[in-house]
C-alpha cells in the first residue's frame, strides 16, 4: 500500500520521547538507540521531569517541566495504578512545541522502533487532507478501542504514539490539565457498563485526551467514558475515518518494552483491525487476517489453559522475545 510513496528526509521528522527516564534495563536509552538505528538524521527531543539523568542518552534535546504529579488512582480495585494524564499531556505538550522539523513522532520513554517504516507512512500524511487538523494523523489500530469490540467505548484511540504533522500534534495536546473532580467521577456515580471497566475518572486517559481536543471543533456532548448513543456513535466514526491513519504496530514499526505489543496481547481483542477501521473508512478489504489470526489465538490461550497455564506462557513468552 505505502511502497510507492516517496520517503520523507530524517531530518524533517522529530521524534518526542515523553515521560520519565528509565534507567531498569537502559529503557529509555535503548528507546533512544532504536530510533538512531532507523532514523540516524532524526532530531530526538526528551520530555520529561526537573531534575531528570539523561546522561547517557543519545539525544539532541532535554525539556525538563514541573511535574504536575498523580494524586488520584485510576482503578477502584485493588490494582493501584495513578492516574497519568496530567504527566503525559505536561510531557507531551511542552516536547512538541519545541520540535522545529515538519513532522514529529510522540511516542512514550519506554517505546522502541522496528523499522523505518515512518518515512513511508509520513508521506501519505502529507498528501492526506482533513477537516478537523492540516493533515491525518498516524496511529496504531490495534491499540484502539473498537466500540464494535467489547468494550463499547467511544472515541478512545491509543494515547501512546502519535505521528503526523507537528503543529496538528501540539493542537492535539493543547487542552486542559483534568482537574480532581474528573477524575473522581466515579466515586458516586456508576453506569451499567461499570462493572466491565470500575475506573474513578469520568473518561478514561485516552478519552479525556481525544474528546477534550474533540470539544475545540465540533459541538459534542460526551457525558461520561460509558456515554454511548447512536449520535456519538456516528461522530466517532466520522471523526476517527476523517482524522486518522491507522496502521498495525508492525506496519508503524513500533512497539513497547513496558507493554508490549502482540498478538498474545488482551487488549488486541477490543482494538481495530486494519480490515475494521477501513470499514469505517469506506474502503474494502477481501479478509480481516488480523481478526481471524487474534481469536484463533484467543481460542488456543483458552484451551492450553484448561490443561496447563505454564505451557501457555512459556509459548507466550516465546514469541513476544521474537517481537
Amino acid at each position: 500500500m505505502y511502497s510507492n510513496h516517496i520517503k520523507i528526509p530524517n531530518n524533517e521528522i522529530t521524534f518526542v520521547l515523553q515521560g520519565p527516564v528509565i534507567d531498569k534495563d537502559n529503557i529509555t536509552a535503548k528507546s533512544c538507540e532504536s530510533i538512531r538505528k532507523y532514523f540516524p538524521e532524526s532530531k530526538i527531543i526528551l520530555s520529561t521531569w526537573k531534575n531528570s539523568n539523561s546522561d547517557n542518552l543519545n539525544i539532541e534535546k532535554k525539556i525538563e517541566s514541573e511535574d504536575p504529579g498523580a494524586n488520584n488512582f485510576y482503578y477502584f480495585n485493588n490494582n493501584q495504578i495513578l492516574n497519568n494524564i496530567n504527566r503525559m499531556i505536561t510531557s507531551s505538550y511542552n516536547g512538541l512545541i519545541s520540535a522545529k522539523t515538519k513532522f514529529s513522532i510522540k511516542l512514550r520513554s519506554d517505546m522502541y522502533l522496528q523499522s523505518n517504516n515512518l518515512s513511508k507512512l509520513l508521506s501519505i500524511v502529507d498528501i492526506s487532507s482533513c477537516t478537523h487538523t492540516r493533515k491525518k494523523i498516524i496511529i496504531p489500530s490495534n491499540m484502539a478501542i473498537n466500540p464494535d469490540r467489547e468494550l463499547k467505548l467511544l472515541f478512545h484511540p491509543s494515547d501512546n504514539f502519535f505521528a503526523g504533522i507537528t503543529e496538528d500534534l501540539i493542537d492535539l495536546f493543547n487542552i486542559p490539565l483534568m482537574n480532581d473532580e474528573q477524575m473522581t467521577y466515579f466515586k458516586n456515580y456508576k453506569s451499567k457498563s461499570f462493572e466491565k471497566s470500575p475506573i474513578l475518572a469520568k473518561y478514561t486517559c485516552e478519552q479525556y485526551l481525544f474528546y477534550s481536543f474533540l470539544k475545540k471543533k465540533i459541538n459534542i456532548n460526551f457525558q461520561n467514558a460509558f456515554d454511548y448513543s447512536e449520535k456519538n456513535r456516528l461522530i466517532h466514526d466520522k471523526v476517527f475515518s476523517d482524522l486518522f491513519l491507522m496502521f498495525r504496530n508492525t506496519k508503524i514499526g513500533v512497539n513497547g518494552y513496558k507493554y508490549p505489543i502482540s498478538f498474545f496481547s488482551s487488549s488486541i481483542y477490543y482494538a481495530y483491525t486494519e480490515y475494521e477501521f477501513n470499514k469505517i473508512s469506506g474502503r474494502k478489504q477481501f479478509l480481516d487476517f488480523e481478526r481471524i489470526l487474534s481469536n484463533f489465538i484467543r481460542f488456543l490461550k483458552l484451551s492450553i489453559q484448561l490443561f496447563s497455564k505454564n505451557f501457555y506462557f512459556k509459548i507466550k513468552n516465546y514469541f513476544i522475545k521474537k517481537i
